[in-house]
This record gives structure tokens, sequence and C-alpha cells, in this order.
């Protein structure tokens, strides 16, 4: 999957399509002057005027005006060099995005959520933590001591329940060897969290209807339906409007992504809010983004949420 501009207005030009995907960018002294043209005049229609107009020659104005965009969508500015970031924005622009001054979208949104995020983690790492000392102290896991909604809640999201009878299949015992590797995850993406680099205000990779995205080693790349706003009339995403949980839930998600290899595989990536996640193998769980996004929030609420009302990409609603 890659970014592929659909606004009429240039949906047809390959040229145009390649940029946005930056193979290569389009700069200054581009020999396409098709498309050129047609940037200008997306330039224009998003206010960012040339004095020559749309002449189709890529030159200084043509330079200024993407600078003058890049800093108007709050991207990295450059020497003018018009690839994903700033042809994906225009495209939403053309289709009719106008997305509100402030941090409302995109990684400008994500910097205010990281304290959200850090303290559902903090609140994860608290209650594993907890089971930890447990195991460490008795030997065992000790049902009189144990916190009842971090059991609740290690059974729920990470399939581990208590030694003792028969072990379903898809499940596993809380012990030593399988709560350090969830501490260390946690702690993972806590850190990954607390470093500014992994944050990053783009357009994603994967295309303009992807919230965001992060591959193994980060970064995390925030686009613009990770947003707290209604992007009609552009239908982009399943989101219609995002409130900070669910947005911190998505953060978390994808930090996972950085710190765990084995967290983008089919077997282990399983949204909550399918069945197919309820029913998820404890060897899976352990690497699932979605289990530690929703296990920190269970354990921060004290409560589960229902299926389909967990925070995160779900349908839109004022979460």
């Amino acid at each position: 999957m890659t970014v592929a501009l659909i606004s009429p207005h240039w949906a047809a030009n390959a040229r145009i399509q390649r940029a946005a995907n930056n193979n290569p960018p389009m700069r200054l002294h581009e020999s396409n002057s098709v498309a050129v043209k047609l940037l200008q005049e997306a330039l224009i229609q998003a206010g960012f005027p040339m004095v020559a107009g749309a002449d189709g020659i890529f030159g200084p104005q043509t330079a200024k005006a993407v600078v003058d965009a890049e800093r108007f969508y709050g991207f990295q500015t450059d020497a003018g060099v018009a690839g994903r970031e700033v042809l994906g924005a225009l495209d939403l622009a053309l289709r009719g995005w106008k997305p509100p001054p402030g941090a409302h979208w995109g990684g400008l949104i994500a910097r205010t959520i990281v304290p959200i995020a850090q303290r559902k983690i903090t609140a994860a790492l608290r209650a594993l933590t907890d089971i930890q000392t447990m195991l460490n102290v008795s030997g065992h896991f000790d049902f009189v001591t144990a916190d009842g909604v971090t059991m609740v809640a290690l059974d729920t999201h990470f399939k581990l329940i208590p030694a003792g009878g028969t072990k379903p299949a898809r499940k596993d015992f809380i012990n030593l060897a399988t709560i350090i590797p969830l501490i260390n995850n946690f702690r993972g993406i806590q850190r990954t969290l607390a470093n500014s680099n992994m944050i990053r205000h783009s357009v994603c990779t994967l295309g303009l209807d992807v919230a965001a995205e992060a591959a193994f080693g980060g970064p995390i790349l925030f686009g613009p339906p990770y947003s707290d706003f209604k992007l009609d009339p552009v239908d982009v995403t399943n989101i219609d409007k995002t409130g900070p949980n669910s947005l911190a839930a998505m953060m978390i998600h994808e930090a996972t992504h950085v710190i765990d290899g084995q967290s983008g595989s089919d077997n282990t990536h399983i949204s909550e809010f399918t069945p197919e996640y309820e029913t998820q193998s404890a060897a899976n769980a352990r690497h699932n983004p979605s289990a530690f996004a929703t296990f920190a929030a269970h354990i921060d609420e004290q409560k589960d949420r229902p299926r389909n009302q967990r925070y995160g990409l779900g349908d839109g609603r004022p979460l």
C-alpha cells in the first residue's frame, strides 16, 4: 500500500503520483512541466500563491510556495521539495480538508497525547511489577494478595491465568517467564514515547487514510487522520472524531511496533475490536500491539470496555 492522490485535479498524472511517494519528489528545475503546473495550481488553490502563477516552471517562486505549505501544515521545512507530505496534504485540501489551527492532527496533537499514554503505561507497569514482586517473594502466584483487576486484565488481554488446574491450550500460566517479557515491552514503549525524535508529524507512507504507522526501530509517523476533529467532507479513514483516550491507545499500539519485531505478524497483530482478539493464544498476545494498548487502558480505568467501545482505531465516535 502506498500514498495514492485521488483528487480529480491530478489523480491521472503518473509523475505526481510518483512524487507523492517520494519516487522521486519534485524540486527546483523539475522537467515535467505538466506535473509542475498541476502542483502550482494546487498550491494556489490552497492559498500559497506565486507571482508568475501556474506557468509550469519549478523555480524559486514555486519552491517558496512549497515551503509556505510545509510551514502552514506544520511539516519540517526544506528547500521547497514537494513530496509525500506536501502533496498528500494538498490532495486532502483539494477535497475540502481544512484543519483548524493548532495541535489538532498528526504529530502536533501526538505530542500532547504522550502524557496520557505515559500515564496508562505507568499504571500497567505498576500492576505488572506488583505481580513480579509477589512471584519473587512468595515463589508462586498468591490469590490472597493479587489484585483482582490485574488478574482479569492479564487473562483478557494476554491470556495469562494463575497456575493450578487444567490450562486451556491457548492460555499460559502467570509466572516470571510470562510476566517479565510484558514488563520489558512496556518499558520499551515508555522509552520510545519519552524520545521526542520518535514522534513525527507527517503523512504516512501506507496512505492518506492511515492515522499512524511505525516500523521496528521507529520512528512513529502520525498523519492527518490522527486527529481530534471531523475530517468531513474528506472520507479518509473510519475515524470520525477521536478523543484523547483513543489517540493514546493508537500511540501505545504503534510504539509496540517500534520495540517488538514480532508485533506486525498476522498471528499477533489482531484488533481489539474483533472476536479473534478474545481467542488469541498467549504466545501471540504477548506481542500484540492492541493487547498492550488495551491492557494499559484496562488497568488505568480499573475496568475493560465492551469490545466495540474499546479505545483505538474503531468506529468513529467521540471517545
